[in-house]
Order: C-alpha cells, then structure tokens, then sequence
C-alpha cells in the first residue's frame, strides 16, 4: 500500500492535538474557570469547552466538503490543516483567568469553535485521500486511523511529561506550541501532494455537482443519519475510555500525571487493536462487524460500569477501559471505509466530512456526559445510561437501511 506521508503527518497531528485538548481539560479546569470554586463545575465547564472543538465542526465539514467535491481534495486538506494550525497555536500563549478574568475562559472557548470548524473536515479528509488513490481496503485505513493513535499517545505521552511536579506551572501551554508548529510544517509538504484519482475522474467525466449537499440531502438522506449515528458510536466509546478514563483514575487517587501515563497503555492498546480489527472486518464484513459492537455495548455497558461504581482498583479501571475502548475500536477499524461507500464519489467529501463532524459532536460531549450523570446519580454507574442513548438508534437505522437495500435488490430481480 502506497501512502502518502504529508497526508498521514496532518492526520498524526490532528490526532496529537484532540488527545492534548482532551488529557489537558483537568489541568486547564482551574486556570480557565477560577470562576467557581467548585472543582466539579470546573471541571464540567473545562470538558465543555473541550466539546466546543466539535460544535462548528459541522460548518466546517460543509464549507470544506463544498471545496472537495468541487475544486479538489488537495486544496481542502491543504486549507484545513493551515487553518486548524493557528488556533491550536494560539491556545497555547493565551492568558489564563488570572490574567484577563471572565475574558480568558471566553478566549479559550472561541479557539476552540475555530479549531473545530478547521478540525471538521480534517479527518474525512486524509481517509478519503488515502481511499482514492487506490487504498481501498478496510486495512488501509484502519492502518491510516491507527496512525493517527501514535499521535494520540504522542501527546498523552508529552502531558505526562509537563505534569510531573518539578514542572513549571506554564509547562502544560508545551503541547499546543508543538502541535500548532507541526500543524503548519504539513502544511508545506501538502503543498506538494498529487490530487486523487477519483477526483480526476469526475473532472474528465465533467460530473462535478454545483451543488453537492443538495444531492446528499435530496437522495442520500437515510444514508446520511446511518454515518452520523455509525461516528458518533465510535467517538462515544472512544472518549468514555480515553478522556472519562483519565477521569476515573483521578477519582481513585492517582495524580494527574499518573492518570495520563496510566491512559497511554489504552492508547497503545488501540493502535495496536485497529489494524487487528481492520483486517477481521475483511473477513466477517463491515455491517456485521458494525453490529457485533452495538449489540455487546448494549448486552455489557451496565455489568461493565460496575466495574467504575464502587470501590476503584488500577484494574478494575483499566478492565472498564479495555472493554469499552476495544468495541469503539471494532466501529472505528472499518468506519471510514463504510461510510465512504455509502455516498458515490461526486459527493463523498461532503457527506463523509459533514457525517462525521456531526457524529464527533457526540464523542465530544462524551467525558462531559458521562460526568454529568455519575454526579447527577451520585453513582458512575449511571454512565452507562450514555452508552445506550448512542448504541440503540444506531443499530435500529443500519437495521433499516440494509433491509431496504435487501428490498431494492429483489425488485431489481423481479
């Protein structure tokens, strides 16, 4: 398989900077929201605006969907990738509450919203440019995802280190200088990737759509809800492990640079599980794949988060996270290529990016979820109730849209 390294370099950073945000969010709790004295509310204020990198992210998917499908892969990921750079940067020198007051959590929340409208179409993006240029197997972009949890683990690991308690109190600005300085080195070598051949195609063929969204929502609308509620099942998961994670081991009474490096091992373990689970769903299938995940959340989520309900071991934790993380990354192993082929190439950066970045909504809002209904129950067992409102439509609407492909398929016959 022929990959391209500015591309998957944009995806490695991307990914670098989602986990920072993520990890960061308890660090940053009480140097953005010193408006309250209550650590919860500091930290629900902190995972909200951990979820504001995921509300404009839709706008970004259709500005940057538009651009894809009409003038090129290239000059979208080209402007996402140098768009995505400044805020991540600027986060990085931006004054904390101490220093401009009410202004610095305002401050922060406002990157974020332009990080995510640059961060929507990212993703999609490098999987889609990577499957047009003729890596059409599950495996190839499992490859290309997994790569991008060598970033993830990059950065949980660079929090870890800028955690530890000789660290200066500035220490934790470190990772978003670095991940907005590599943002723009990709840029540079994007400058010089070739366009997609699929992309060719539509030009020579002159099946460029004026409008392609029209065309999403006029003929592919059931196929659109299946991708948005299919990525917001694997972010969800993701996120429950991963950030609510870092959480938990915080709340057994580690400090916060143990939680991240504890968090790393998850992180490793889900590279290392998305090439496995790219190559199974070559053998059994995307959909049943897709399924065999939804239906064992919805069979385990309570029994498991009982695991997290009394009293907290390492390894009852890491039991928890191992679980949930490793039926998120059954989902996301053979996501891309899913919802690719769900939409035909005239459309397919706009509804894969569009899908996706509303799907990702609900990934962000994960840790900020999950921590609402431990606190609101008194119990984290009621992070479960999340796992449910997620996994029950989404195996309902693929149900519906492979029966109607069966019923569409016999008509044909008759």
């Amino acid at each position: 398989m022929r990959y391209n390294k500015a591309v998957l370099a944009g995806h490695f950073v991307i990914s670098f900077d989602r986990v920072i945000n993520g990890f960061l969010a308890v660090v940053m709790a009480p140097l953005f929201f010193e408006v309250t004295d209550n650590k919860i509310l500091q930290l629900l204020s902190s995972y909200a605006a951990f979820a504001a990198l995921y509300i404009t992210g839709p706008l970004g998917a259709i500005f940057f969907g538009r651009i894809g499908d009409k003038i090129g892969r290239k000059k979208a990921l080209l402007l996402s990738i140098l768009g995505f750079a400044v805020p991540v940067f600027l986060i990085g020198i931006c004054p904390t509450y101490k220093t401009i007051g009410f202004a610095a959590p305002v401050l922060l929340i406002f990157l974020r919203l332009i990080q995510g409208f640059f961060d929507g179409s990212e993703y999609p993006g490098v999987l889609i440019h990577n499957y047009e240029i003729g890596n059409k197997k599950v495996s190839s972009s499992a490859n290309i995802i997994s790569w991008g949890g060598l970033g993830g683990l990059t950065g949980a690991l660079i929090c870890w280190g800028i955690t530890q308690g000789d660290m200066p109190s500035w220490s934790w600005r470190i990772p978003f200088l670095v991940g907005g300085g590599l943002a723009f080195v990709v840029y540079i070598f994007r400058t010089r990737i070739p366009e997609t051949e699929d992309f060719i195609v539509i030009l020579e063929k002159h099946q460029v759509l004026s409008t392609p969204i029209k065309e999403l929502f006029s003929k592919y609308r059931l196929e659109m809800m299946v991708s948005i509620l299919v990525c917001a099942a694997y972010s969800s998961f993701m996120y429950s492990s991963m950030m609510f994670g870092n959480r938990l081991f915080q709340q057994a009474g580690y400090t916060v640079s143990q939680s991240m490096l504890f968090c790393v091992v998850n992180l490793l373990w889900n590279s290392i599980a998305l090439t496995i689970f790219g190559k199974l769903a070559e053998c059994i299938g995307m959909t049943k794949q897709i399924r065999i995940s939804l239906v064992s959340i919805m069979i385990i989520a309570l029994p498991v988060s009982r695991l997290i309900s009394g009293e907290m071991t390492i390894w009852n934790i890491y039991a928890y996270m191992f679980i949930i993380s490793s039926l998120g990354t059954l989902i996301l192993s053979c996501s891309a290529n899913y919802v690719m082929k769900l939409f035909p190439s005239s459309c397919r950066y706009s509804g894969f990016a569009i899908t996706d970045s509303i799907g990702s909504i609900a990934g962000g809002f994960t840790p900020f979820m999950m921590l609402l209904f431990s606190e609101l129950f008194g119990t984290n067992l009621a992070c479960s109730i999340w796992f449910y409102i997620i996994a029950l439509p989404t195996l309902a609407l693929i149900t519906i849209m492979e029966r109607k492909k069966e019923l569409q398929a016999h008509s044909i016959d008759a």
